[in-house]
């Protein structure tokens, strides 16, 4: 069906599930309202469907309308990138190579990876998207990254991607050397609970890790909680308040000692294992598959250092 389809087709179903209105979808386009509703008609004829409903919202996708926009975003994105590739070339660069990671790559594995590849980075521009594996994996399966360093959320088929494994992450409890809680020996879970957190938000491996980890000890988990993905943002917000913070442990070797400590609550704080994840059927670049060749050399060091501690 989609072999049948148009560009302009394919870019039209797109501009409707954004803008959700014919008018809009067609000033995108540079299109008239009556030529682009004659274009709609087309393609529901090919499709042999109804692909949009309205409603009081307005145009609203059909099951079988979702369907083909999700494809066309595929078609349109793999495009797009051919493009990108074809211009670099034209003038002397390798390409762009946009890399989705948690925040455990920074420490070890990008590190590696640049001594690795030495010149050959000099034609590659890389660009990091530091995220929580849920929203990475979603850029991942929309065409957005290239690969990701990241962990399989639960509900999403793993089957459709290469997974090399990194190993698991150990996480701290960070706050600043003025909080209440920083002289204790052990700190209670019982005083950890009541106080402010800042922390990534829900769904996310590490406030699934530490929820569990209250769990366990049979105390509610916080609930005064300020959601933030941003380990920038959480810190800056610790440094001037109780709040505590959970920081992967190399997040933690790069922050001053002298303005924060973590609290030692007598455990460990373990997320799930990470890897490096690329889209099984979908090729590389040139460009994309010599950054993730080197990232999948390097990953063994990378996995020994984070187990070592």
């Amino acid at each position: 069906m989609l072999g049948s389809l148009k560009l302009r087709q394919l870019h039209l179903l797109v501009a409707l599930d954004d803008h959700r209105k014919l008018q809009l979808a067609a000033d995108r386009l540079n299109m008239s309202q009556s030529a682009a509703s004659k274009m709609l008609a087309e393609i529901e004829a090919v499709a042999g469907a109804s692909l949009f409903e309205r409603s009081a919202r307005g145009l609203e996708p059909t099951t079988h309308g979702r369907i083909l926009i999700r494809g066309g975003r595929v078609v349109l994105a793999e495009l797009d990138q051919t493009a990108r590739e074809l211009a670099n070339y034209k003038t002397g660069e390798v390409g762009v190579v946009s890399i989705g990671t948690v925040a455990a790559l920074f420490a070890h594995l990008i590190n590696d990876v640049i001594d690795y590849l030495g010149t050959k980075l000099d034609r590659i521009e890389i660009a990091l998207h530091v995220g929580i594996s849920p929203n990475l994996v979603q850029r991942l399966t929309a065409l957005e990254l290239d690969f990701a360093v990241a962990r399989i959320p639960s509900g999403v088929d793993p089957r459709q991607f290469d997974y090399f494994e990194i190993g698991e992450e150990e996480a701290r409890l960070l706050v600043r050397i003025e909080h209440p809680l920083a002289g204790d020996k052990i700190t209670a879970f019982e005083d950890m609970s009541e106080r402010q957190w800042v922390m990534q938000s829900r769904g996310s491996f590490m406030r699934q890790s530490v929820e569990r980890m209250f769990r366990s000890r049979d105390v509610a988990a916080p609930q005064r909680v300020i959601d933030t993905d941003s380990f920038f943002a959480a810190l800056a917000i610790a440094a001037r308040t109780d709040a505590i913070v959970p920081v992967p442990m190399h997040i933690f070797d790069l922050i001053d000692r002298s303005r924060f400590t973590m609290l030692d609550f007598g455990g460990r704080l373990t997320l799930e294992s990470y890897g490096l994840l690329q889209l099984r059927d979908r090729p590389l670049s040139p460009a994309a598959t010599i950054v993730f060749d080197a990232m999948n050399r390097c990953r063994v060091s990378s996995s020994a250092a984070v187990s070592g501690n």
